[in-house]
């Protein structure tokens, strides 16, 4: 018998992340998820999957805050410095 499809919201509170968080991992195709009814429901096997990705994430990529800004500006670029043409001489 195969074992029982959990809730978005079940699964987001075993693995202990927000619902947003795992539903962006389903959008972004990372994580695998059954449209049942109109609600994502995920398998036993893919929970644990996540919770095996977690372990292995080092403590820096766990934080919630991006290591980039979403909208960096960019750097502002000088145009090169103008070159005057040599001056013209007179024919002798």
């Amino acid at each position: 018998m195969p074992l029982p499809l959990k809730t978005l919201q079940q699964a987001a509170v075993e693995l202990g992340i927000p619902e947003s968080e795992l539903k962006l991992l389903v959008d972004l195709q990372k994580v695998r998820a059954i449209l049942k009814k109109g609600k994502l429901e995920f398998a036993p096997d893919e929970i644990a999957k996540i919770k095996r990705l977690k372990k292995t994430l080092p403590e820096s990529a766990k934080s919630s805050a991006p290591a980039t800004p979403a909208n960096p500006t960019p750097p502002k670029v000088s145009p090169p410095p103008r070159v005057s043409p040599p001056p013209r001489r007179s024919p002798p």
